[in-house]
């Protein structure tokens, strides 16, 4: 499969991308050049033209790009959640179907359940209640832009919602220590989050639309992980305790 991965020069997003390459051949897409990768292209996700290009030739997308983070000539204050995020997810998914692509998966977060976090365990199946905090009401807004298009295309959109991300591995693993992110609960390791990206671009799914948790193992489990393991396979490989044993 030829998979095209937003925000592949990210903090989570160039670990998916190097992680899927084992699996598949990956096409790159950020806003700025990237690390490592071969295949990429360096655009604006609110060029719809741009996008469309970069899509020749794809099979599924893992979509990681958001709005995070201000880049040269790119104001974050004109290019907001709800505009360039939701407005770019928009143009993904219009190009997907256009070229008949099957296979979209949307990164999401937990924070679109956030007001709800007093019940002990949240299952996929509770209803988002954002806010209106920008982040978390464009991701609310983003989830169903993808299930209308899951509703009304032959396209199928898993959604995979987590917290933080941590890395166990060599560089950035201090400044990305869950207890910084204030939900160890909610963080998982970002290889464990590339596992999930590939199984959710593979596996046959119930329906169009479906919603998974991504976490690491924690007795309790808040965010229970029994669907993702149930339907797509995927097993948290790291656990967030072994930062604190290094």
């Amino acid at each position: 499969m030829k998979v095209l991965v937003t925000g592949a020069g990210g903090y989570i997003g160039r670990i998916v991308a190097r992680d899927l390459a084992a699996h598949h051949q990956v096409r790159g897409v950020d806003m700025r050049p990237m690390e490592g990768l071969e295949d990429q292209r360096v655009l604006d996700l609110n060029d719809y033209e741009a996008v469309c290009a970069a899509m020749d030739g794809v099979d599924g997308i893992a979509h990681l790009a958001w709005p995070m983070r201000k880049y040269e000539g790119y104001d974050l204050r004109e290019n907001s959640d709800l505009g360039a995020g939701v407005r770019g997810l928009y143009h993904l998914l219009q190009a997907a179907v256009d070229r008949n692509i099957k296979r979209f998966v949307f990164q999401s977060t937990i924070n679109v359940t956030a007001p709800s976090w007093d019940n002990w365990r949240l299952t996929e199946e509770e209803l988002p209640r954002p806010g209106i905090a920008g982040y978390t009401l464009g991701k609310t807004l983003a989830e169903e832009v993808c299930r209308s298009f899951a509703r009304c295309h032959d396209l199928t959109i898993p959604v995979i919602r987590f917290g933080g991300g941590f890395t166990l591995e060599g560089e950035g693993h201090e400044s990305a220590a869950p207890d910084r992110h204030g939900i160890p609960s909610s963080c998982v390791e970002r290889r464990d989050i590339a596992q999930a990206y590939h199984l959710a671009l593979t596996r046959p799914l119930p329906s169009r639309f479906e919603i998974f948790h991504i976490f690491h193992r924690r007795p309790g489990e808040r965010f229970p992980i029994d669907k993702a393991r149930r339907v797509l396979g995927w097993e948290p490989r790291y656990n967030v305790e072994e930062l604190w044993r290094r």
